[in-house]
């Protein structure tokens, strides 16, 4: 076998995910090519194996590759009139160097850093031979900054990379080529990202796509990838049957190729199909595997998921304080982590809060709530049995501390509640706009809800149910560019996918116009945005202002408008 058609199948078995062989083919070349002095080989030999390092993380050898590659151009650069076939070399690699260091700073976070890189690397000009593959490398480039933006719930930022990837997409290429190897990638990315934030219907053709021509090609980790994909999707829809189907089939390639972080999701998503069934300890074990891989990988956003998870298993056995124990470490997690966001903390304070709400639930006599000292069994038992009824008397010792824990549960959830759905005003994409609402909004303030509701609170209920009545309104002011679709699509992270999505609230400017008693004329309404503060009583402050204080202190978020209150009785 000749070097170059060595090259070419150490190619081909990464693209069939054998990176071992690959890179032990590759090194083999090596002296070979140095008995040759081909340094144009050589640099190819470190192109291939930078991208082996970053498929597998093992971003020290990339650093490595993208310095050899470097050093090499660099000498080549200080030459005086270099040849044609030389500034071809420098051209092709360059790019090269590019593509790995983009994928560098998008595995670490660095999003700008790695935005710039590609923009150089998109913008770079050479030879007309060369431009198809600096095609492919630019979308793949763009398909791993759109991933590591999602895996950062950026989704918002990952909406136009994944754009142009499409418009780059040949539907019609050839088996085995480079365009079939970029319809595959985008495939399987462009489907989990839709499946992540909420367009089902526009993941499955995706999936599918791109696991006929993964079957096609051999590529049987990228088969198995998009069967998780689509077990995911599967889960959003409540078909939990072939979740557990799809998985069954996905996880013995996945674990044999050892991808710890797509293994961990089968895990998360196997434990989620038990949780749904009763059988908590199976659930809880799942968990366990997914934590541990995660924790392998050192993902620290991944973690902080996986105990807000983890952490609803001692809430079912009355175990408060390992719950609450838990929380704290995500919360940990977050403090630790540079790119953490007010969302995330967010969804701390809610899960804390449910915790004090399991707690006074205890207290009322729930009939589902667990004792510490249970066994699986027969917590299950108590999960599967449980009518919902509690039996505490009136003013009774339970009661009494029930109601205490409840207002302390509403101090989390309630402002927790209002900072996600005021997000909600900032997503000009109506179609982003109901996903947020339905998917992260709707469990979150039902959770509200269902606290003011056991606290016996009336006020709050009849507060938070005109809050909901008239969530926000289209302005006719030019103001400040929308933030979103900013936040369109972190509904990826621990989303209840068994509620039933709520209709889209097309009655939503009436419900404004309602709310503050006339309809205003003039410009066309252009924006969404909070209205101003609801004061139901002429004698009393506006609503829920509490509330909306402590989500203003702790996440900078705005739930009204700053103008004047609107009465709601008028």
């Amino acid at each position: 076998m000749s070097i170059t058609d060595a090259l070419g199948r150490a190619r081909r078995l990464a693209w069939a995910s054998d990176e071992s062989a690959a890179k032990d083919l590759l090194l083999a070349q090596l002296p070979l090519i140095e008995d040759a002095d081909r340094d144009d080989l050589a640099l190819e030999v470190f192109a291939q194996l930078g991208e082996i390092y970053l498929v597998r993380t093992a971003y020290a050898g990339v650093i490595e590759c993208i310095t050899r590659i470097r050093d090499c151009l660099a000498a080549y650069r200080a030459q005086p009139d270099p040849g044609e076939e030389t500034v071809h070399m420098m051209c092709r690699y360059a790019r090269r160097a590019d593509f790995l260091q983009t994928g560098m700073h998008a595995a670490r976070g660095e999003h700008e850093q790695a935005a710039a890189v590609l923009a150089t690397l998109a913008a770079s000009s050479g030879p007309a031979d060369l431009a198809a593959e600096q095609r492919f490398l630019v979308s793949c480039a763009q398909i791993l900054c759109a991933q590591a933006l999602a895996d950062d719930d950026l989704h918002h930022m990952a909406v136009p990379l994944w754009d142009q990837v499409l418009d780059a997409l040949d539907l019609a290429a050839d088996s085995g080529g480079h365009h079939d190897r970029l319809l595959v990638l985008a495939g399987i990315g462009y489907g989990s990202f839709c499946v992540q934030t909420g367009r089902l219907a526009e993941a499955e053709p995706w999936l599918r796509r791109a696991g006929a021509r993964a079957a096609s090609n051999g590529w049987e980790l990228d088969t198995a990838r998009t069967q998780l994909e689509r077990a995911i999707g599967n889960w959003s829809r409540g078909d939990h049957t072939s979740v557990e189907q799809l998985i069954n089939e996905a996880y013995p390639v996945i674990a044999r190729y050892a991808r710890a972080h797509d293994v961990s999701r089968c895990w998360l998503h196997l434990g989620l199909t038990k949780l749904a069934a009763g059988a908590l300890a199976d659930a809880d074990q799942c968990w366990e595997h997914a934590e541990r891989h995660w924790r392998e990988l050192g993902k620290p956003l991944h973690i902080h998921r996986i105990l807000l998870q983890r952490s609803w298993i001692p809430i079912f056995f009355g175990r408060f304080g390992a719950a609450v124990e838990l929380i704290a470490q995500a919360r940990t997690l977050l403090d630790d982590w540079p790119r953490s966001t007010w969302l995330q903390y967010a969804r701390c304070d809610d899960q804390l809060g449910t915790v004090w709400r399991a707690d006074a639930l205890a207290d009322l006599g729930f009939d589902g709530s667990g004792d510490p000292d249970d066994s699986w069994d027969e917590v299950e038992a108590k999960h599967a049995a449980s009518l919902g009824t509690t039996n505490a008397e009136t003013d009774s010792p339970g009661f009494v501390r029930a109601m205490a824990k409840l207002e302390q549960a509403a101090l989390l959830k309630v402002p927790a509640a209002l900072a996600v759905d005021s997000v909600r005003h900032t997503i000009a994409d109506a179609d982003a706009r109901a996903h947020w609402a339905a998917r992260v909004s709707a469990p979150m303030l039902a959770g509200a809800f269902a606290v003011a509701w056991e606290w016996e609170n009336t006020v709050l209920i009849a507060e938070l149910i005109e809050y909901h009545s008239a969530r926000g309104s289209f302005a006719t002011a030019v103001g400040q560019e929308a933030e979103a679709p900013v936040w369109a699509g972190a509904q990826a992270v621990l989303v209840d996918s068994e509620l039933e999505p709520p209709e889209r609230e097309l009655a939503e400017l009436e419900l404004a116009d309602v709310a503050s008693g006339s309809v205003a004329g003039g410009p066309s309404l252009t924006r969404l945005g909070p209205l101003p503060p609801l004061q139901m009583d002429p004698g009393a402050e506006p609503i829920l202002a509490r509330y909306r204080q402590l989500a203003r202190q702790r996440y900078r978020r705005r739930i009204t408008a700053d103008e004047p209150a609107w009465p709601t009785w008028g």
